[in-house]
């Protein structure tokens, strides 16, 4: 009989944090629940039912007498109440309809095919060590929700270590697999330069992969002598993906690369044109191993251009032209 996943919510940083075979981990990433959303009718009497009671408590309380303007009062003070609640609860916040961070799945979609696609390369039975926030934080990098601020100067950068995964290959090789998720706000002064000048603030979101690769010294000796100029000839990424850093020490390969906040965890064909995030990181594995193999090749001499001889005018030909 299999041991239950060993997996604990916690509280705080509402993370899942799960420890078992390929099987536990989907059982325990597909049980995952969404979270709860004003959506529909219900947004919009969450948005404008106070401001409404309010109006019609104002007026009523002011023409109507005795027990009426009572109860005009009260809807009064209860829709103010209500109002003033929205307002802290959202924190003058605006939500950007059609953002990609919408999606309740994105992130644990992304988790599930990469665990798919890896299932061949991992040792059966073998424990996963997963870690991952399958939800955005509230107006943080890569939700749709962005903060409402009067200030002309950029905050500091907001960072979110959302995924961290952690395996055994069938080769030996210990893989580890981190996304961490960044907001920035950019500043622009636009207009003429005069006195008075526009500054807008904007919000950028990019997503940080890295994959890192342990594997023996002693089977991958000619690592240590592997230049990074040759390794990231190596480096293949899908469209939409930037190289951000790669690291080689001993036997120890980092790759790490950058994606804009419209990333998908898979892009059918006929969809627009988006970063693929589980193919991205596919091809960072494959990279990898490509440099593993490119350090057990020797490198090829570099063909040096032949130096061009020029025929040397003989002693009579020099004798004509000088005369």
């Amino acid at each position: 009989m299999a041991a239950a996943p060993a997996k604990v919510i916690a509280p705080t940083s509402k993370a899942l944090v799960v420890e078992a075979p390929m099987l536990g981990v989907l059982d325990a990433m597909e049980a995952i629940p969404s979270p709860l959303r004003f959506q529909g009718l219900g947004r919009v009497l969450w948005i404008l039912g106070p401001l409404v009671g309010v109006g019609l408590g104002l007026y009523y309380g002011t023409i109507l007498e005795g027990a009426g303007s009572t109860v005009a009062k009260g809807v009064f003070l209860v829709s103010a109440i209500l109002l003033w609640l929205r307002y802290e609860l959202r924190s003058f916040r605006f939500h950007a309809d059609g953002h990609p961070g919408d999606d309740p799945r994105r992130r644990s979609e992304l988790v599930v095919r990469v665990l798919r696609r890896l299932r061949e390369d991992l040792v059966p039975g073998a424990p996963i060590r997963l870690r991952i926030r399958p939800h955005p934080r509230d107006k943080g990098p890569g939700s749709s929700t962005f903060p409402l601020t009067f200030k002309k100067t950029a905050p500091p950068d907001q960072l979110d270590p959302w995924l961290q995964l952690e395996t055994r290959l069938r080769d030996g090789a210990h893989l580890r697999l981190t996304a961490v998720e960044r907001r920035r706000v950019k500043v622009s002064k636009a207009g003429p330069n005069g006195p008075r000048r526009r500054i807008k603030l904007k919000e950028y979101d990019t997503l940080f992969l890295e994959a890192r690769l342990r594997v023996k010294a002693k089977r991958h000796p000619q690592l240590a002598t592997l230049s990074e100029d040759r390794a990231r000839e190596a480096v293949r990424l899908p469209p939409g993906a930037k190289l951000h850093r790669l690291r080689i020490r001993g036997g120890h390969l980092r790759l790490r690369i950058q994606l804009d906040e419209s990333w998908r965890p898979v892009i059918p064909k006929d969809a627009p044109a988006a970063p693929d995030a589980s193919r991205a990181v596919t091809m960072m594995l494959l990279s990898l191993y490509q440099m593993l193999h490119l350090a057990r090749t020797p490198e090829a001499p570099r063909a040096h251009p032949k130096p061009s001889h020029r025929r040397e005018k003989s002693r009579r030909r020099r004798r004509v032209q000088s005369r």
